[in-house]
């Protein structure tokens, strides 16, 4: 996969003079096909930072806060969204991300929810390639989040230490990073025919740094 770099560098730096914020681009849409905000990205344009989708969590506390999120669908058309070590997350709330067709580098997608409040987003992760992604590519907490991921490349996600428990905020060795795709247990996540990679041979014949279950907690 070496190869790969400087072409990957090559098509930032075409892309960096104009390249305007994931946040912006969504903000600028407008509803379609059922959706609050139907999202068309230009093919090869470089698109930056992270998007929160919903409330966060308050630690120690049942009550999320903040906004209470759209259904937002991402169609990438061959971007690249450079997440310059944030995410795309959707968090708390009743409503859902479908994002596909793009390439995510330095960044990740999760779906948070929280049983006892009902509050479970869904949506989709599909044909995204994802080239060094901070922590997973994609990440679903719990696992009764109605989510589809499929037909996506990982390569060389990177472990950046423990992981924080969702309830506290606390790290926790039971949360390692580095991992491609991880879920909670459950019968809603449903992942098929995705691909994961590790550039480092030792790492690559490691099935935790691909594939991972978590436990309710986690």
């Amino acid at each position: 996969m070496k190869p790969l770099r400087p072409f990957l560098l090559l098509l930032l730096l075409a892309g960096v003079a104009g390249a305007t914020t994931l946040r912006e681009a969504v903000q600028a849409a407008g509803p379609a096909n059922g959706y609050d905000r139907w999202v068309e990205l230009e093919p090869g344009r470089v698109y930056t930072g992270g998007l929160l989708i919903g409330p966060i969590f308050r630690p120690y506390s049942d009550q999320p806060w903040g906004p209470a999120g759209e259904d937002i669908r991402i169609v990438g058309n061959g971007a690249v969204l450079d997440l310059q070590g944030g995410r795309i997350c959707i968090s708390y709330c009743n409503r859902r991300l479908d994002i596909s067709d793009c390439v995510i580098v330095d960044g990740d997608v999760r779906f948070r929810g929280y049983d006892p409040t009902g509050l479970m987003p869904s949506g989709s992760v599909s044909q995204v390639t994802f080239w060094r992604p901070q922590d997973y590519a994609v990440k679903v907490i719990l696992g009764d989040c109605d989510v589809t991921v499929e037909r996506n490349i990982v390569v060389d996600a990177v472990d950046t230490g423990w992981d924080f428990l969702y309830l506290t905020g606390i790290p926790s060795d039971w949360l390692p990073t580095g991992t491609s795709f991880t879920a909670g247990y459950g019968g809603g996540v449903s992942m098929t025919e995705n691909w994961s990679y590790h550039s480092d041979p030792l790492i690559n014949a490691l099935p935790r740094r691909h594939f991972a279950f978590l436990c309710p907690y986690g």
